[in-house]
């Protein structure tokens, strides 16, 4: 017998801040149910020699859940400068749920709770192109089998 489970809506905000040197994009996530955020590190080479250009760490330490939010804030009011020197402030290299890993195998390396999440921020995080800046959507947990 089938449950009729009433699905829930959350909210995803987050942020994307690209560096100095271009080849490294920072992406700040806050999920409405859950209390830490999740930081996202791509980076790439442009060495044609290497096998893989581009890898991706996941962090969940990396920042306490006010300092993400004080850095979304800022991108919100459209202070990319001030979030992208906060963001160089509070950074803490910890936490690593992944390291170097792949976009393929970032979908099995975001926790279950984020899930849903990452599919809706995935298709900017992994774009070749930059788009630094605030975004925020409403996330439509999946139903399971």
């Amino acid at each position: 017998m089938k449950k009729n489970r009433k699905k829930e809506k959350n909210t995803v905000r987050y942020g994307i801040i690209v560096t100095n040197n271009k080849h490294c994009r920072f992406i700040i996530a806050r999920l409405g149910t859950e209390s830490y955020p999740l930081v996202f590190l791509r980076e790439w080479e442009d060495d044609p020699d290497e096998e893989y250009d581009e890898w991706y760490s996941l962090y969940k330490s990396a920042l306490t859940a006010d300092e993400a939010d004080e850095i979304l804030n800022l991108l919100k009011d459209g202070k990319k400068q001030k979030a992208n020197i906060l963001l160089k402030q509070y950074f803490k290299n910890e936490g690593v749920i992944c390291e170097s890993v792949g976009e393929i195998r970032l979908d099995d390396a975001v926790p279950d709770a984020w899930y849903d999440a990452w599919k809706e921020m995935e298709a900017l995080i992994t774009s070749n192109n930059d788009y630094p800046g605030y975004y925020e959507n409403d996330v439509e947990e999946q139903e399971l089998w």
